[in-house]
């Protein structure tokens, strides 16, 4: 059998994977080593705790592509660590396994690199049928009041052109949603779904505040959801300040008894928070734009880089 020239890198996230990882790398291995001459593995340990690292040398010796572990200094969460890895993959095609669980026919990791070779420069896979109410109802609403009109589902693995990974890469976004950014880069985008063969349930890597502050910050970042109700406040604040002046004046002019003064002070509050409100409605937009600009820190911070193996 002929196998494909192009350089495939598989990026993967790790945290206290010791379950997973040993069957993830010889199931992936077997499928790449069948159909591709050349591939690395680019593993993200992001601090973990358990032996998922003396798994991988356990089987280092059986895996036919190269390895290389990245541990980063502390831990970053799933978004910056393969931020991270596919920072230093050198791949044409790049798959990202956001999780080690297999509950899918590997053959579908091939089919999406077909799918790719035919002019679709991000292609991912999703289950279905076994997203939770919670997550539909989340992407329902960003597909709806994002910038651009995307299709965004729950995703097990995805493979990236090199030429997107590029243009995202080089994109100033501070915040990285890589679902998001992929869908704005410009390319073409396809999804394959399939039934799980397996029940497994896979981790989810944050708890529910940090899923809630995470969700909050994608639909700031990728939508004008915080200016929508910053506006929609100032709008209603505004029609009862207005209904306020209005009821003041009327009150003025056909209540004999009104109480010096209250006139006065009450047109002064209606006019004031009117304009305040639209204030700080202007602000929160230039706020917002700063804010993305300013930030100059590292996005993250890794502290070796470990290559065990090329058996290739």
């Amino acid at each position: 059998m002929i196998k494909e020239k192009n350089f495939i890198s598989m990026v993967a996230y790790m945290h206290n994977e010791e379950n997973d990882i040993i069957k993830f790398l010889m199931t992936i291995d077997g499928i790449m080593k069948d159909k591709f001459d050349t591939y690395e593995f680019v593993l993200v340990n992001d601090a973990c705790k358990d032996n998922t690292i003396k798994k991988i040398l356990e089987i280092e010796d059986k895996i036919h592509g190269s390895i290389e572990i990245i541990n980063m200094a502390w831990k970053h969460g799933m978004e910056l660590s393969m931020l991270a890895g596919v920072d230093l993959a050198i791949g044409d095609y790049i798959y990202e396994f956001d999780s080690l669980i297999i509950d899918y026919d590997v053959e579908i990791v091939w089919n999406m690199y077909k799918k790719c070779i035919e002019g679709f420069d991000v292609v991912s896979a999703s289950p279905k049928g076994k997203s939770s109410y919670s997550s539909r109802l989340f992407y329902k609403y960003l597909n709806r009041v994002s910038y651009r009109k995307m299709q965004l589902t729950t995703e097990t693995f995805r493979l990236i052109s090199r030429r997107c990974l590029n243009r995202v890469l080089n994109s100033k976004e501070r915040f990285r949603y890589r679902k998001a950014l992929y869908n704005y880069s410009g390319f073409d985008t396809a999804m394959i779904y399939y039934r799980s063969i397996d029940k497994v349930t896979r981790k989810n890597h944050m708890n529910v505040g940090e899923r809630v502050g995470f969700a909050i910050d994608i639909l700031i970042n990728f939508s004008n959801i915080g200016t929508r109700i910053i506006g929609m406040i100032s709008l209603i604040f505004f029609i009862i300040s207005l209904l306020a002046g209005i009821y003041t004046l009327k009150s003025y002019l056909t209540v004999k008894s009104i109480q010096p003064g209250w006139t006065t002070i009450m047109l002064f509050l209606s006019i004031s928070f009117t304009g305040m409100f639209f204030i700080l409605a202007l602000l929160s937009k230039y706020m917002t734009i700063l804010l993305r600009e300013v930030k100059d820190r590292p996005q993250y911070v890794y502290k070796s880089i470990d290559k065990m193996s090329k058996n290739q």
